[in-house]
């Protein structure tokens, strides 16, 4: 004889793990979208670059994460410009 109702009840069980699991895939691509713009934001900042001829400057761009797994967490991008 078959268990009736089994696979409902395996149903109700996985939708928690699949809300999970689309809520950190999601996550996961806030913080990539995050650090795409956190490198657009550092080279232009590249571009805006002044100072003597010759000289290094160090920049460091932080953008925040969307997202409620996200809150207080910033993608940040630094880099080394060497000025002409």
């Amino acid at each position: 004889m078959r268990p009736r109702g089994q696979a409902a009840v395996e149903l109700l069980a996985a939708v928690p793990v699949l809300l999970l699991a689309a809520l950190l895939a999601w996550q996961l691509a806030a913080a990539g979208w995050a650090a795409v713009l956190a490198e657009e934001s550092l080279r232009r900042a590249a571009l805006r670059a002044t100072g003597p001829a010759g000289a290094s400057v160090t920049l460091s761009v932080a953008v925040p994460v969307p997202g409620p797994l996200g809150a207080g967490v910033r993608a940040t991008a630094r880099g080394v410009v060497r000025l002409p």
